[in-house]
């Protein structure tokens, strides 16, 4: 099972410039797939790790805020 908050804690960390607009999923450590639309990354995420990735939109002003 991944642990969200480390994967937020890690995705925070992270310079995410070359993803402005678009949505990652992340599980553990790693960014599985990006893209613009939500339903195919994650769909091409799941192809990758069997475990359901997080996702999230990284905005245009670079910032992730909850």
């Amino acid at each position: 099972m991944s642990d969200i908050n480390a994967e937020y804690k890690w995705i925070s960390s992270q310079n995410l410039k070359k993803f402005t607009g678009k949505w990652i999923a992340v599980h553990g450590k790693q960014i599985l797939s990006s893209g613009k639309h939500a339903d195919k990354v994650a769909k091409e995420a799941r192809k990758k790790s069997d475990a359901m990735p997080f996702l999230i939109k990284v905005p245009e002003d670079g910032y992730i805020s909850v």
